[in-house]
């Protein structure tokens, strides 16, 4: 008797340890944000973590490299106080789903007498006014008194898509698209690597042709000699709509397009009067799936 007790101890024991360190899966809709998008869900699943079983959920949220770097739903005023967590950081409880939470921007509270509405994740860590400050944003989910928490440390995290630009031989806008969206691709000669045909960066008449192909990389159809425009960035760009590009083949539909190939080609002179085609190397991308 004596054995089986301690037994069950221990595994209570390994139970309560593994609840306690155990990190909540989460979800962010758009699946690829920066600090300016609006209309962002983040929905939590705390199945198995140290706040499963809990009515009421709470987010302590930062920004590191901010000061102060918790989210202005931590605190109603003054600084951030671990001890006396905000209402407002009290995530919304998922209809039908017990261990299911959620935060939704726009978000409307009322912070030291006065109603606020957060639209994105620089107003909700009160740098509107510089964005670009914010990289990720790490949190935890715990009790409102702070005794049941999710693990810190960075252990949960969201990283941000960068807001400044960087310049690259290759460059699509927005970086994630969908086969539904409106692709501007960016070609930047003075960027050009070591492994390409140098020619490229005296050529003429700069072309591109796009190839879509479906998730196993089967050519679905191919558009060449796409005319590009020469942007102040200094830059060749076109933009197209992966619906539009061309004529599908019968029987392929939009949802069968996958992935994204993209090839530059420009025209070089000889001393005799000829010219050359040259071509860049393949640029390849995925279609992200969103619902």
């Amino acid at each position: 008797m004596k054995k089986l007790t301690v037994l069950l101890i221990i595994v209570m024991s390994a139970f309560t340890i593994h609840a306690q360190t155990a990190l909540p899966k989460f979800t962010v809709s758009p699946a690829e944000i920066d600090a300016l998008t609006e209309n962002v869900s983040i929905v939590f699943d705390v199945t198995g973590s140290a706040v499963e079983g809990l009515t009421d959920v709470y987010i302590w949220a930062w920004a590191p490299g901010l000061n102060p770097s918790e989210s202005l739903l931590d605190y109603d005023q003054g600084t951030p106080n671990w001890g006396s967590i905000s209402q407002n950081a009290k995530l919304e409880a998922v209809a039908g789903s017990p261990n299911k939470f959620k935060l939704s921007l726009p978000k409307t509270v009322t912070r030291n007498g006065v109603q606020v509405t957060f639209n994105n994740m620089a107003e909700l860590f009160g740098v509107a006014d510089a964005p670009g400050k914010i990289k990720e944003i790490g949190f935890l989910l715990r009790s409102q008194d702070g005794s049941k928490q999710t693990p810190g440390d960075l252990k949960t995290k969201i990283t941000l898509l960068p807001l400044e630009f960087t310049p690259a031989y290759f460059r699509t806008f927005p970086a994630k698209v969908s086969n539904r969206d409106v692709v501007t691709a960016y070609l930047n000669l003075s960027l050009i690597e070591s492994g390409e045909d140098q020619k490229l960066r005296i050529a003429d008449k700069i072309t591109a042709s796009v190839t879509l192909l479906t998730a196993n990389n089967t050519t679905i159809l191919t558009v060449d000699k796409i005319v590009t425009r020469y942007t102040p960035e200094k830059e060749y760009a076109f933009t197209f709509l992966p619906e539009m590009v061309g004529t599908l083949p019968t029987g392929v539909s939009l949802s069968d397009v996958a992935n994204c190939r993209i090839v530059f080609s420009g025209v070089v002179y000889d001393q005799a009067g000829g010219n050359t085609t040259v071509n860049s190397k393949p640029f390849e991308f995925g279609f992200q799936q969103y619902e």
